[in-house]
């Protein structure tokens, strides 16, 4: 197994002999397994072990169990203890999902404060047919069913050249000492589920099922890269992004095909699922305005674009201007000035900046968002009109509406900042005082 093992090192590329890698090691065969092939071929390492707490005094007999090992070995050692169910209730997420995320986060720090360069997981080949039908179950893009990489980013998984039983028994034949989860026979975590009792059925369909799913899931890897490929090319056509977020141009993406897997695979990153995506394309031919929410995101079908924001709730904070105020730096960078009023006065016409009639103001000025109904009578009008007819006007979009910010002098809106005055606060030929309020 060590000359497969090396050979599947070099065959993918996987790292260089002079890079150390940090081992992700649970004591259970298959990462005892590879902590025994790397220290072999005397690759340097470090190890890392997750103690989730899960499981009282046995999680605890793991961690001593691989801390031993390392100190019989010379070897670096770091251990976290986590309060997994805490943060999987925190975060309202599955105990499976909450361990790999408290994992992950913790070794990319070990990564950066160590100076390691790669981190190595013991997945095998097992389980990447058993993340297939995860992902096949849950309702999955190419990309899911395209199965575990050997090498994504920094992580490398150098034991995907083998399986569980080749593990197994390689472990019994060498005398490898490792710790048996008892977890792993609890089916109330679908992994477990799929290993112990779907997978053996699919076998009596047919006896070459797992070497036949390998072989499918490397074919859908190399579909996903042509794929891949095309869409990389079609999100250049109609995918655009500012500081707001993501903007899909829906003219553009309708003339593409097929439509459902094209958009799904543009919206997928954003938490977006499969099954909202036929709601999405019905809105296409709507009116403006349909939300649709992910976890953390919300797209709005606008009047030309596909709009994707991080999902936040209307903000009703105010901030406030005091007389004596000569600058403020959140949530806009703002500077107030005050100006006496001479012959050669001339106002600002720059968007960024407004001139003011002081003596028509009331402090403190406030500065918010705008609100449902709100009136003004804009510059060069005699009659007031919504704000909201106002931004239709302008063709701001929902989340363009929602980002302006409004300068108010008690109930009336003095500026809607950047864009336009309010004319009952302009200067006139009987201003004496004058306040400038410059953006930026």
């Amino acid at each position: 197994m060590v000359e497969q093992f090396l050979k599947y090192i070099h065959e993918e590329k996987l790292f260089h002999s002079s890079q150390r890698i940090l081992l992700a090691v649970s004591g259970g065969a298959d990462s005892m397994l590879m902590l025994h092939l790397f220290t072999n071929a005397g690759f340097p390492v470090a190890v890392a072990h997750c103690n989730f707490g899960l499981r009282g005094s046995e999680s605890d007999g793991d961690e001593q169990f691989v801390a031993d090992y390392c100190d019989k070995y010379n070897l670096a050692f770091y251990v976290k203890h986590f309060k997994t169910q805490d943060y999987a209730l925190e975060k309202g997420i599955s105990i499976e999902m909450a361990a790999r995320d408290l994992r992950y986060s913790w070794f990319d720090g070990l990564l950066v404060k160590h100076g390691l360069d790669l981190l190595a997981t013991a997945h095998h080949q097992d389980d990447v047919i058993e993340t297939f039908l995860i992902n096949l179950s849950r309702g999955s893009g190419i990309k899911g069913l395209s199965g575990i990489q050997s090498k994504s980013g920094h992580i490398i998984r150098p034991m995907l050249f083998t399986n569980r039983t080749e593990i197994l028994d390689y472990c019994v034949r060498l005398k490898i000492d490792f710790r048996t989860d008892s977890s792993n026979i609890d089916t109330v975590y679908k992994r477990n589920l799929i290993r112990q009792e779907i997978l053996p059925l699919l076998e009596q369909v047919n006896p070459a099922f797992r070497k036949n799913a390998l072989k499918t899931i490397g074919t859908l890897h190399e579909t996903g890269q042509l794929f891949q490929q095309r869409m990389s090319e079609i999100r250049a056509s109609v995918y655009s992004e500012d500081d707001q977020g993501v903007m899909i141009h829906i003219e553009k993406l309708l003339t593409f095909s097929p439509l459902k897997t094209i958009l799904f695979e543009l919206i997928r990153e954003f938490g977006f699922q499969i099954d909202q995506i036929e709601d999405i394309i019905d809105s296409l031919s709507k009116e403006s305005g349909r939300k649709f929410f992910s976890d953390e995101y919300r797209l709005i079908k606008d009047r030309d674009y596909l709009l994707i924001s991080p999902f936040k709730t209307k903000s009703t904070q105010v901030f406030y201007l005091e007389e004596d105020c000569h600058k403020i730096s959140f949530p806009l960078h703002l500077s107030i000035e005050k100006l006496e009023r001479t012959v050669d006065f001339r106002f600002s016409t720059h968007p960024d900046v407004v001139d003011l009639d002081m003596d028509r103001l009331v402090f403190p000025l406030i500065l918010r968002h705008w609100q449902e109904g709100e009136y003004f009578q804009p510059l060069g009008m005699t009659g007031m009109k919504k704000l909201s007819d106002f931004f239709i006007d302008e063709k701001y979009s929902i989340p363009d509406k929602e980002n302006a910010w409004i300068l108010a002098s008690g109930n009336q809106a003095v500026w809607i900042v950047g864009k336009r005055l309010d004319d009952r606060f302009k200067i006139t030929s009987k201003t004496k005082r004058i306040v400038r309020i410059r953006m930026g």
